[in-house]
């Protein structure tokens, strides 16, 4: 046999169940994800190897035999997605198949990093199964299977139940495979059964989450970071990784002395650094919920996790008290966090009209824990190699949406690991390195004084030195607002004769925006609601930009710029917010 050979084989399943469903929530939340990326979705493949242990002489037939047992197990593996004439997409579980399987016979062992990026860098379609998998022999045996699995099948943490479960068939003795083989598995929430479920649920539970994420999302700005845009690097969307032993033991101490968890003095952590950069009292983000509450969801494959929007309120405020309150608000999170995406999205939209942004949603944090999160593992080699910080460019993607910021936590204990991928049109490689060690120094503070202010937390911070922000912005409703800009998007949108934007006190001397404009047709002018609606259709691409809280529709006006005394001696014609009026938005009542 040459060094390098390939073959294709197939494992063939039989199970019992079959029939079709509508998605459970997380998987619309993908499918919809993936429309709107498409057709750069490979970011969002999810990958796994399985190394042989030396000396178990594993064969292919065994390989075959324990991937078949898994996929007859978990319904999510033997799944294809149909659209229906509606556009909504419903999941088949299919009662029998044949799954293609990529043999790569070699002389002698290599890397596989490789091989996993080959599996991984195309979407996946409707016409295939939702795994995709090769398996890597030396010499006749087997020494390891890469899998590749769309993330509509499962999510990480259901990468990890197939992980053990095919470690567990693997490395049984032969005579122990066929009872593990044919006994009933551990309780299991397969996707149909789960879809089913979650349309049961309702009434005042509904209401609480849409309180809450009404509540989170009215804290959101329009764009974080007040930044000039930059030439890209490329990858436009690098992955860098930290890895600290110092950072987890501080992590440890700082929820021993602040009287928490340490993902709440993480979380409180990362607040500080995401305010630091963005010049603003608040902290917003997206939260990954696994939302894995029973047993059966813990032992199953599929895709559970939702995201939910969380703010913070960083300013001046003690760090223990910011970590109490992120253990409060991810509390709350995680209890709101299995919901129906699309009424959600309704929401979101409802806020976004009634504040008048078009909301930045791209900042989020993902805490990986899959059955023992925080818990202390065995060290491993890479842990030990070292004691200082290590930072790995872990390559990172082309296509994202602009102005990402995706925080993935790995490890919380024994060795901190941590990724952050972000726009480079926003900040260099080397600035988000940066990032991360002050993420680092930010967490041997925390763990070193009683009540740290979040600036003594970041101070003398290389990272967030020379920022560059804009000087022309102006924070109205904490959003960064270019007063010019919505003054051009006004009339781009609306062609008045003129037009000019004010920044003006408003209640409690809070900085308001207001418009002063001259229709095109006087006779038939445009009410305060009209023009908000053609704004608000206008505001998405463009960064500072909010649609004005009050307008001023005049018959005629003064030659621009202009005071505001110059344009109130004109008629008006029509004069009012256009705005919904705050209180349609529900406060949160959700308590914690």
């Amino acid at each position: 046999m040459s060094r390098h050979a390939t073959e294709l084989v197939h494992v063939e399943f039989d199970a019992a169940t079959s029939g079709a469903a509508d998605l459970t929530w997380s998987q619309d939340q993908v499918c919809r994800w993936m429309e709107n990326s498409a057709p750069y979705t490979d970011h969002m493949n999810l990958d796994l190897l399985i190394e042989c242990e030396a000396g178990t002489r594993t064969t292919l037939d065994d390989v075959r035999e324990a991937l078949r047992v898994v996929i007859e197990r978990h319904e999510s593996l033997r799944t294809r997605l149909n659209v229906r004439k509606d556009g909504r997409y419903q999941q088949f579980v299919c009662a029998s198949g044949r799954v293609p399987v990529r043999v790569h016979h070699r002389a002698a062992h290599e890397a596989t990093g490789a091989l996993l990026e080959e599996l991984r860098r195309l979407p996946f379609t409707v016409f295939e199964w939702p795994l995709r998998i090769a398996v890597i022999t030396v010499s006749g045996v087997v020494s390891g299977v890469a899998l590749c699995l769309s993330h509509v099948a499962t999510d990480g943490w259901g990468v990890q139940v197939i992980a053990g479960d095919l470690r567990e068939l693997l490395s049984a003795a032969p005579e122990e495979r066929d009872v593990l083989s044919a006994r009933p598995p551990r309780p299991l929430l397969q996707p149909r059964e789960h879809a089913a479920a979650q349309r049961r649920a309702g009434g005042r539970s509904e209401a609480r989450a849409e309180a809450f994420w009404t509540a989170q999302l009215s804290r959101f700005p329009n764009d974080r970071f007040p930044l000039p845009l930059r030439t890209p690097e490329s990858p436009r969307f690098p992955k860098i990784t930290m890895r600290s032993r110092a950072a987890a033991r501080a992590l440890a101490e700082a929820a021993a002395r602040h009287g928490t968890t340490a993902n709440a003095v993480l979380t409180g952590a990362l607040a500080v650094l995401v305010s630091a950069i963005s010049g603003l009292e608040d902290a917003t983000f997206r939260l990954f919920c696994a939302n894995r509450t029973s047993v059966e969801s813990r032992n199953s494959v599929g895709t559970f996790f939702q995201i939910i929007p969380v703010a913070l309120r960083v300013a001046d405020v003690p760090f223990r008290d910011l970590a109490h309150a992120a253990w409060q608000a991810s509390l709350r999170a995680y209890r709101v966090g299995e919901r129906d995406p699309r009424r959600l999205d309704l929401l979101t939209a409802s806020v976004a009209s009634a504040r008048g942004v078009d909301l930045d949603l791209e900042c989020f944090l993902n805490i990986h824990g899959y059955g023992g999160q925080g818990e202390d593992g065995a060290p491993t080699a890479q842990d030990t190699a070292h004691e200082l910080t290590a930072f790995d460019d872990d390559g990172g993607f082309e296509e994202w949406e602009p102005g990402k910021f995706y925080v993935d936590v790995w490890r919380v204990s024994g060795c901190f690991e941590v990724t952050l991928s972000a726009d480079t049109a926003l900040f260099s490689r080397r600035r988000l390195t940066g990032f991360l060690t002050c993420l680092e120094e930010i967490l041997l503070r925390a763990a070193a004084d009683d009540a740290p202010r979040p600036k003594d937390l970041v101070r003398d911070a290389e990272a967030l030195a020379g920022l560059g922000r804009r000087e022309d912005l102006v924070l109205v409703d904490g959003c960064w607002i270019d007063p010019a800009e919505v003054q051009a998007l006004l009339t781009r949108a609306l062609s008045p004769r003129s037009a000019q934007v004010f920044v003006e006190p408003g209640p409690s001397d809070r900085p308001r925006l207001t418009a002063y404009l001259v229709p095109r047709h006087p006779q038939q002018p445009p009410g305060p609601p009209e023009v908000h609606r053609l704004l608000l259709a206008a505001l998405p691409g463009h960064r500072f930009v909010m649609t004005p809280h009050r307008y001023v529709v005049c018959g005629a006006g003064p030659d621009v710029p202009a005071t505001v005394e110059e344009w109130r001696r004109y008629e008006v014609l029509a004069e009012g917010p256009g705005r919904e009026s705050p209180a349609r938005c529900s406060p949160d009542t959700t308590g914690t």
